[in-house]
Parts: structure tokens; sequence; C-alpha cells
């Protein structure tokens, strides 16, 4: 999908077995190479920036619609790039060389260290918060833990951000069960 000579909007892979297309989208393409013609002569960083994301967009409805990726050239700076609709979805990686390696030693080492802080502050809180109120640590404790789960929930599969949550929920576990075993 590209714009040509008058500011027509070009298909340059359409294929027999396509469907037709919607009224709708067709005035909506006809109105962006419009504008796209207009940004293209006078426009400035925004408005060019604007043109490039709405010919995205209709460039991803065009692509659901004909149900494969759409090559989409950019009018303002003439860069050419697949665009994949909701249906079709970018491929997935195949290339094993692309994917990087998870990286055990140093996480563990991450992890590690974020438990045995995690532990520490909670042992010596826990231990302030009983001189001072008693029993009432427990429930303290509990609160904490239960403010800190949803968050170490979500960044249980962030690629850095896990091992800092997998240590701080081990950390916890561990000052419960040494408060557990010597109380306060």
């Amino acid at each position: 999908m590209h714009l040509g000579a008058g500011g027509q909007v070009v298909f340059g892979e359409q294929r027999p077995d396509d469907p037709a297309l919607p009224d709708d989208l067709v005035a909506a393409l006809r109105e962006w190479a419009e504008v796209a013609e207009a940004v293209e002569l006078n426009g400035g960083p925004s408005e060019r920036s604007l043109v490039y994301r709405r010919g995205r967009q209709l460039a991803a409805r065009l692509a659901d619609l004909i149900g494969r990726p759409v090559q989409f050239h950019d009018p303002v700076t003439g860069q050419v790039e697949p665009v994949w609709g909701r249906a079709t979805g970018p491929p997935p990686r195949t290339d094993p060389e692309r994917a990087a390696p998870t990286p055990w030693a140093t996480g563990l080492a991450v992890s590690a260290f974020f438990a045995a802080f995690t532990a520490l502050a909670d042992i010596v809180l826990s231990r302030a918060f009983a001189d001072a109120f008693g029993v009432l640590w427990a429930p303290a404790n509990l609160l904490v833990a239960i403010g800190l789960a949803p968050s170490l929930w979500l960044l249980r599969r962030t690629p850095f951000w896990r091992w800092p949550a997998f240590g701080a929920a081990a950390g916890l576990v561990s000052a419960w069960v040494c408060l557990g075993l010597t109380p306060p």
C-alpha cells in the first residue's frame, strides 16, 4: 500500500480472490491520501507522525480484511515495512539465534540478593513492630505480603524484573518461616 500519483492509494499486492473493500475503508484511504499529500508538501513533524500512524492503522485494517500482511510505504519518509492485522498477527519467532538465552547465573544471583534483603528487612521490621505493638506484628506483616503479591505476580514474566520478584517472594516466605520458628 503506497501513495501514488495524484493522491491515489495504490495496492500493489492485490489478488483476484481478495474481498472487495468496504466503502468506509475506501473513503478513509482517500481522506488519508489527501492529508498525506498536503503534509508531504508543507507539514511539520507532528503532522508527519500523524500521517504515518493513520496510514499504519489503515494498512492494519486492510491486512485484517485480506487476511495477510500488507507492505506499507510511508509517504513522508519513504520507508517500507510490513504491517500485520490483528487476525494475521506477526509471524512467530522461529530463529533460535534471535532468542536470547535465559541468564540463569546472573538471575539467580540477583534473586538471592533480593531474597536476603527482603527477608532481613521483613524480620527487622516485624521485630520492631512487635516491640512497639505486641502481637499486631502478624497482621501487619500479612498486609505487607498481600500488598506486594500483585506486583510480584505481574513482574514474574518481565525479562529482568522477574529475578528481583522471585527473590522478594522467596525472601518473604523465608522471613515468615523464621518469624514462625522464633516469634518476636
